[in-house]
């Protein structure tokens, strides 16, 4: 299972298509066979938008609905055998050790059984145009993917049908009745689909387990919802920043990091999600995912080549050398003190050694949310 998650944002990911898809227009199968072994050439002018590791198997998907895979730690890869005609996938993930999901554009969702050798798709829907950005199973038949306008898909048969759901709650707001308008009785009532803004659409980028049954989506425009009952039911929380959150990861001490634009990141202390405190990054780049290593260490992955670790749940964190300025979409632990990372320029090695620590938090004050 993969215990990370997070998206490129889409508005950067369609430019990066186009530029990536412009370079490939070309080339032929000696270059970027249907199946088979991959030059380092090749995989480093990839367009790679998402990473999961399962064992010695290293997955990672991308334009053109492209999925590579590794055995030997990224020092070799092979290209995976899918359906043709693949718009961009934006998140890869192992319900166990053989069972693989990827989603991307045209609310595509992909089923491996093998390891990721070999995929078929399980559900599109091209006309939809909300691309999927993130998929999550709570055990081997019941799962959910989410994406871009409110999109929120659930299967409860392991993937053989999905079934569009709204996971956003509407807004309740005062709203007269017309026997009551304007008077001291006038009751709240949900806005009907007339009245729905649009924050009831806002793009859903990750969906994360925080255990007991609870689960957790962070989005657009400070979106963030909590789960209590496995996805049956969700409620809003009270967001402390209003800007978007690409990622979100469970740390190994039940605090929750919720990570988005120009390096804003939030942690809650327990998975009630109560009350935020800022975490110091010293970056303004925008943070995209974040991955857990074996020894729980926390790593995020952003924009101009912006890797930060934490080795405190997510308390402070330090700078990590890239050797690249191009955007970086997620990592996974490498061979090694090393970590494997994928984003515009295909898959890389990047040694583990850090700068200077960035600043701890414990001078911030937290921001509790009330209802």
């Amino acid at each position: 299972m993969k215990p990370r998650v997070g998206k490129f944002f889409p508005t950067l990911l369609a430019s990066f298509a186009l530029s990536a898809g412009a370079a490939f227009a070309q080339i032929n199968q000696s270059v970027m066979p249907a199946v088979g072994p991959l030059t380092k050439q090749t995989m480093s002018r990839l367009l790679l938008t998402d990473v999961a590791r399962e064992g010695k198997r290293i997955i990672a998907v991308g334009d053109r609905g492209y999925i590579v895979y590794s055995d030997n730690d990224g020092e070799s890869w092979q290209r995976a055998k899918t359906p043709p005609g693949l718009a961009l996938l934006n998140s890869v993930y192992f319900s166990d050790a053989n069972t693989v999901w990827a989603v991307g554009h045209d609310s595509v969702i992909l089923k491996s059984t093998d390891q990721g050798k070999e995929w078929t798709q399980v559900h599109a829907s091209a006309n939809d145009r909300r691309p999927l950005m993130d998929v999550l199973f709570v055990d081997a038949t019941h799962g959910f993917a989410v994406g871009a306008y409110g999109a929120f898909l659930e299967t409860v048969d392991a993937g053989k049908t999905w079934t569009s759901r709204k996971a956003i709650p509407a807004v309740a707001k005062p709203k007269p009745a017309k026997e009551d308008r304007g008077g001291r009785n006038a009751r709240m009532e949900v806005e009907d689909d007339a009245d729905k803004s649009v924050d009831e659409d806002k793009h859903l980028n990750a969906i994360i387990r925080l255990g007991q049954g609870k689960l957790f989506i962070a989005g657009e425009a400070g979106t963030m919802l909590l789960s209590n009952d496995n996805g049956k039911s969700w409620e809003r929380v009270l967001s402390p920043y209003k800007g978007s959150y690409f990622g979100a990861i469970l740390a190994n001490d039940g605090s929750v990091l919720a990570l988005g634009l120009r390096g804003n990141v939030f942690r809650a202390a327990d998975s009630t999600l109560k009350a935020w405190t800022p975490v110091v990054t010293n970056t303004k780049a925008s943070m995209m995912s974040a991955t857990k290593l074996a020894d729980g260490a926390i790593v995020l992955s952003g924009l101009s080549g912006t890797l930060l670790v934490s080795s405190d749940n997510g308390r402070t964190f330090a700078s990590v050398e890239s050797g690249t300025i191009k955007p970086l979409a997620a990592a996974v632990q490498g061979k090694g003190a090393t970590l494997l990372v994928v984003g515009e320029a295909g898959a890389r090695d990047v040694p583990l050694t850090t700068g200077a620590s960035v600043s701890a938090t414990g001078s911030t004050p937290a921001i509790t949310t009330k209802p």
